[in-house]
């Protein structure tokens, strides 16, 4: 994850005060306790190492399987690589933080670039999840005219045009990242290169460029209002079908009845799962914005609320590929297809058939819960400890 700096105003400078005493007023100790970064380092290993997998798991079942060719699944191929980009270039840099958070030793373009591919990896997540929820709701609530529109062409079109819109959205971001230094002596125009830390401060935004809190209102709270609508307009077409449906009549309609009540569920835990994994990250991102680094006790709670957003934001990376494994019997099949590529022709074979059997069961029902269950993500700045120690 990108790291934003939360240095601000330097303190009153006292020439009682040596180089290194002056650093760790403004940067903090290099080191961080060893209680709380060992469990992080391990919580964060785990993390990545099943986010990782997951996600190149759900890109080569849906590469490799020409059932799952859908438009539905293609967004969550995107996601997926949404994921990958996030958890390779985000999370490796925002652990080595927590052991030296500073100096900064890979120059300005590598800074910019950081903050670019974060936002723009987090953007295009909200916005595939809005776009996905869009499909479902079309395909649940008005199937004649999704059926009208159906094409897996429409759908890349969609998905690049996602990408392009995050990657430009994303853009004021690395314009307003630098790598900042501590001038020693305070204002001499000295600056020392150990004190060097790439992030987004907040003098280094101007009055007239709200990037915060316009980045929260369009790729959080707005989505999630439309995301929350839409939700809530399918739970109520199942609900009517499965009211006017005639009990003991087609067992087939039954097993719809059933997978439509699941889907349910899991749209209303995807929400759930969403506040849990996010209110804690957007809370501390606005409060750094609108509280002074005066306020009392403010230093504390931001540092715990940086440990626990970090967890969380992560975590939501690595959720979705499990749950499609779990909810969805063409993928279960596909992805069984795939650990077992060295067995033999009749093996594989056979779980081609059952594959191909699955899809021709359940063609309706079985793509609702391929996708019923997703993760939104937000805005991938998050705000960091340091700038709190002045």
């Amino acid at each position: 994850m990108y790291i934003e700096s939360k240095m601000t105003a330097q303190p009153n400078f006292s020439s009682n005060y040596s180089w290194e005493e002056w650093l760790m007023m403004n940067r903090g100790p290099k080191r961080l306790n060893m209680n709380i970064v060992v469990p992080i380092t391990v919580v964060y290993v785990v993390i990545f190492a099943t986010g990782v997998i997951g996600n190149i798991a759900v890109c080569l079942v849906i590469a490799r399987t020409r059932i799952l060719h859908t438009a539905t699944n293609f967004y969550l191929a995107s996601l997926a690589m949404s994921d990958l980009t996030l958890l390779l270039l985000g999370l490796p840099n925002d652990l080595s933080l927590y052991w030296q958070p500073y100096p900064w030793t890979y120059g300005l373009a590598v800074c910019k670039l950081r903050a670019v591919v974060s936002e723009m990896s987090s953007y295009t997540s909200v916005l595939t999840i809005v776009a996905f929820s869009m499909e479902r709701y079309l395909a649940i609530c008005h199937p004649l005219y999704t059926y009208s529109m159906s094409g897996l062409r429409r759908a890349m079109w969609i998905i690049c045009a996602l990408w392009i819109v995050s990657f430009v959205c994303a853009l004021p971001f690395a314009v307003y990242t630098k790598v900042n230094y501590i001038d020693y002596p305070p204002n001499s125009g000295i600056t020392v290169a150990e004190s060097a830390f790439c992030g987004l401060l907040k003098e280094n935004i101007p009055p007239n460029a709200p990037i915060y809190e316009l980045s929260t209102i369009c790729f959080f709270l707005v989505p999630m209002f439309i995301i929350v609508l839409l939700y809530v307009r399918i739970s109520r077409v199942v609900r009517d079908r499965n009211r006017h449906s005639i009990v003991n009549s087609v067992l087939g309609e039954n097993y719809h009845n059933k997978a439509r009540k699941s889907v349910i569920r899991m749209l209303t835990a995807g929400v759930v799962t969403f506040f849990l994994c996010w209110a804690p990250f957007h809370l501390q991102r606005l409060l750094y914005i609108y509280i002074p680094n005066s306020a009392p006790y403010w230093y504390e709670i931001n540092e715990w609320l940086y440990y626990i957003t970090g967890c969380f934001y992560y975590f939501s990376s690595t959720v979705n590929p499990f749950l499609y494994n779990v909810m969805s019997v063409k993928y279960r099949l596909a992805f069984r297809q795939l650990l077992c590529w060295t067995e033999t022709n009749s093996s594989v074979q056979g779980e081609s058939v059952g594959l191909h059997l699955a899809h021709r069961r359940q063609p309706k029902t079985d793509e609702i819960n391929d996708g019923g269950f997703i993760q939104l993500r937000t805005i991938s700045q998050r705000v960091d400890r340091i700038s709190f120690t002045n």
